[in-house]
């Protein structure tokens, strides 16, 4: 799309309504842990002040692509009640500390409504460890969870599915579908062997298999709410089961508190955590105490902040759409001994990539919910040799990334074809490309009759100089170039831009740019009359006295001034090209 930026105002609300999701995500909206084995466990956060542990909430320092800071600690272990966090404070990556948080939710989730019952479908968003390779099929857009595996960069990821899901689902066949919505370092080519990228957290990859002390981080937990009315967390706390892949037990976090791995915690802005759902509610430790190991949580609770266990799937919510119970859904840790024993709903064996619910009328083990098939990850009850461990998880009502605010996530836009992604940069062209030519030489402008309607006024050349744009308005790819052309071999050129617009005679040509204009310094035109400014634009103006740093939704108007020595028509010795109105995108 073009705009000229006499018409940016409604752009501008759109990116406005951008930014200000932007910042409650730098506010800690989206908040994060890595387990104990990760590298960045021991490593100064984003403020460069205090070490990151696995007992910590995470949230981005930046948002945009990599290179990356750093995320910094929103919420510290000392907040969540964890006996050891003053002790465990700056200790070394791969020496489990006793302070590891298993999953996270704020308690103010999006509800998952079926099919017929009033009210959007909300979107599901999930990591995975470091073993899983994901399903593969489709194209690396369409099944970027199995493209990052392959290069050992899923860990530290957050995807999505192609189609919005609820259910409950059977176990069974489900096409490929999984989309990367957050890259761990947000570095070009990490996302598959395209080069694919997405933008950043602020964590380290790859992470090979193995440990304890990991190259690179595992994301651990994940929640993209704001705090609730009442401040409260929701999480469990990691217990002390043994990886059968790599052998390497749990850091027993659990015990320091004397509960289950598999209870949910509740502590409220002061105060202590106190237990908010038991094992045996949600079906797990039915082999004993702490066989289970609770590992991803999406919580709705319904504001009196005790726990009613759901009796079957979706009695959540009445007819109507109203919340009437509480939504509590989760997996299990691989290791835990719930594990291929049948749920209560299906009568199917249980995987750690499922999400589960609580039992069938509260008799039995644990209900699937959504089955990890459908999250395009590997299950041993689909004859894969290994099953994919879901992480974390989340539930949200609005995309996460939808600059175009059609109401779908920008890597589901571009992989239904609903919008192109023409530089592989997961951000849909139409979002990028907000840039007109504008402010021509038209019939009777000219100064002394050098009209030029398709430029800038014709200069002794008999040309009129042309200003050009080229690659996108991204603040974060900061890939805007501008080309002057039609210009007297090396004469200096001077870029300069503005706000405001006009259309006053300067010079043998149109000035286009009204007061305050900001000047982007001179160059030399080539041999050929050519002068490219960009890329880098938008950090030049962080440096330009008077401009500062550029935002989402600023509207700009760019005009090159040119020397045109040998007189044309007036006094004057210069020239001006056209203008190209510019309007700043994530």
């Amino acid at each position: 799309m073009n705009h000229p930026l006499s018409s940016c105002l409604s752009l501008a609300l759109v990116c406005a309504a951008f930014t200000a999701r932007a910042t409650a995500q730098g506010q800690g909206r989206l908040v994060v842990s890595i387990e104990w084995q990760s590298a960045t466990v021991g490593q100064l956060d984003g403020s460069g002040t205090i070490p990151i542990t696995e007992g910590d909430l995470l949230t981005p320092t930046t948002q945009g692509f990599g290179p990356l800071p750093r995320m910094t600690i929103a919420v510290p272990g000392s907040l969540l009640g964890l006996p050891n966090y003053a002790s465990c404070s700056g200790h070394a990556s791969g020496t489990p500390c006793g302070i590891e948080i298993d999953a996270h939710s704020r308690g103010n989730e999006a509800l998952f409504r079926p099919a017929g019952v009033q009210g959007t479908r909300p979107r599901l968003y999930y990591s995975v460890d470091e073993y899983a390779r994901g399903v593969a099929g489709g194209s690396p857009v369409q099944n970027a969870l199995h493209a990052e595996a392959l290069l050992f960069e899923a860990a530290a990821d957050v995807y999505t599915t192609r189609n919005l899901l609820f259910g409950p689902l059977q176990p069974g066949a489900f096409t490929p579908g999984t989309l990367l919505v957050l890259d761990g370092n947000g570095l070009p080519g990490s996302a598959g062997s395209t080069g694919l990228r997405q933008r950043g957290l602020g964590l380290v990859e790859p992470i090979q298999p193995g440990g304890p002390a990991d190259a690179g981080d595992n994301l651990d937990t994940l929640s993209m709410t704001l705090l609730g009315p009442l401040g409260a967390e929701y999480y469990s706390l990691d217990g002390s089961i043994p990886d059968p892949l790599n052998g390497i037990a749990g850091s027993n976090t659990a015990q320091t508190l004397g509960v289950s791995p598999s209870a949910v915690l509740r502590r409220l802005a002061t105060g202590s955590p106190s237990v908010y759902a038991t094992a045996s509610q949600l079906g797990l430790d039915r082999e004993g105490f702490a066989t289970d190991d609770l590992d991803a949580l999406i919580l709705v609770d319904d504001g009196d902040g005790v726990f009613e266990p759901s009796q079957v799937p979706n009695d959540w919510v009445a007819t109507g759409g109203a919340q009437v119970g509480d939504m509590l859904l989760f997996s299990v840790r691989r290791g835990s001994r719930v594990v291929g024993r049948t749920d209560s709903l299906f009568g199917a064996p249980i995987e750690p990539g499922d999400i589960l619910t609580t039992p069938i009328n509260g008799v039995g083990r644990p209900a699937i919910y959504i089955p990890a098939e459908a999250l395009g990850l590997r299950t041993t009850r689909s004859g894969a040799p290994q099953a994919d461990d879901l992480d974390a998880f989340a539930l949200v009502g609005e995309p996460w990334w939808d600059c175009n605010e059609n109401g779908v996530e920008d890597s589901v836009d571009i992989s239904q074809g609903g919008s192109s992604d023409n530089n592989g940069n997961f951000i849909p062209d139409e979002c990028e490309d907000e840039y007109a030519k504008s402010c021509f030489c038209t019939t009777g402008a000219g100064p002394c009759g050098n009209d030029n309607p398709t430029g800038g006024c014709l200069n002794s050349l008999g040309l009129g100089g042309n200003l050009d744009p080229s690659g996108s308005t991204s603040l974060v790819e900061d890939d805007l170039v501008l080309t002057a052309s039609n210009l007297p071999p090396g004469v200096p050129g001077l870029l300069f831009c503005g706000p405001n617009t006009t259309f006053t005679p300067f010079g043998d040509g149109r000035r286009c740019v009204a007061n305050p204009l900001y000047r982007l310094g001179s160059t030399a035109a080539s041999a050929g009359g050519v002068i490219v400014r960009g890329p880098g634009l938008a950090l030049l103006g962080c440096t330009t006295p008077g401009l500062g740093c550029l935002s989402v939704g600023q509207g700009l108007r760019f005009q090159m001034w040119y020397r045109n020595a040998a007189m044309y028509c007036t006094p004057s010795t210069f020239n001006l090209t056209n203008a190209v109105d510019v309007v700043f995108t994530p």
